[in-house]
């Protein structure tokens, strides 16, 4: 669905055209809900959204505190850092707090740039490094997060909303399109000063939206796995044993 195909279908939903529903106050709606639905999207944990981004590391005498992006969903996956600029990032180990002294001659007592030897935690939007002495690296930190599907611009276009906007952006996905514009619906008519009633569908909004937040929670059917039982003459439980 594009943009346009969006907006005809809310206002179709709201019975509305574009003087009593325009873009301009249906946009924000839309961009609003866009990024309700892709937060519920996240938690199941099926790997949307997720994206690499690197940082330059400067000097720990400067400081050791990195701001998270601004358009963090939620979560983040990774951390990998290196302190030179010829080595290979290695993973930063993640802990829930430093307890211990932030004084930097301190710090560098207790972890170290060797693999496995530094950590970091999460404190007022920002990663707190916790390692060996930090010599700025160009692109010493690359961070893997999960982030939110790019804004719309306007509801207009032919190209589809699922479609990545860049290779570090993404579209929203297809199978919530109509959910999108329902829930938009659903707002556009609780706004009014005499609201407008639901009709079924949109009351079974919560509902829909499951089933499809169920259906994207394993996108790899090939890492399940199933454990077969053992044959009953392994068992001694197949009658002929007793």
């Amino acid at each position: 669905m594009t943009g346009t195909q969006l907006a005809a279908l809310i206002r179709y939903k709201t019975k509305t055209n574009s003087t009593t529903f325009t873009d301009a106050d249906m946009l924000p709606l839309v961009n609003t809900f866009k990024d309700e639905i892709s937060s519920m999207i996240v938690e199941r944990n099926n790997g949307m959204f997720l994206v690499p981004t690197t940082f330059n590391l400067v000097a720990s005498s400067t400081s050791r505190e990195y701001a998270l992006p601004d358009d963090l969903l939620n979560r983040m996956q990774k951390l990998e850092l290196k302190f030179t600029s010829s080595d290979a990032r290695q993973p930063a180990r993640y802990l829930k707090d430093w307890q211990g002294s932030e004084t930097e001659s301190e710090i560098v007592k207790s972890f170290s740039n060797a693999k496995g030897g530094f950590a970091y935690v999460i404190r007022r939007r920002a990663l707190l490094i916790l390692s060996g002495t930090i010599i700025a690296v160009t692109d010493g930190g690359r961070l893997w997060y999960h982030s939110y599907p790019a804004d719309l611009a306007n509801l207009s276009g032919v190209t589809g909303l699922e479609v990545d906007p860049s290779t570090t952006t993404f579209g929203f996905p297809r199978q919530f399109h109509e959910l999108l514009a329902r829930r938009v619906s659903i707002e556009y008519k609780g706004s009014k000063p005499k609201p407008i009633p639901l009709n079924a569908m949109e009351k079974n909004y919560e509902v829909d939206l499951k089933v499809q937040l169920d259906a994207v929670a394993r996108v790899d059917n090939s890492a399940e796995i199933i454990g077969d039982d053992l044959p009953p003459e392994q068992t001694g439980d197949n009658g002929f044993n007793y």
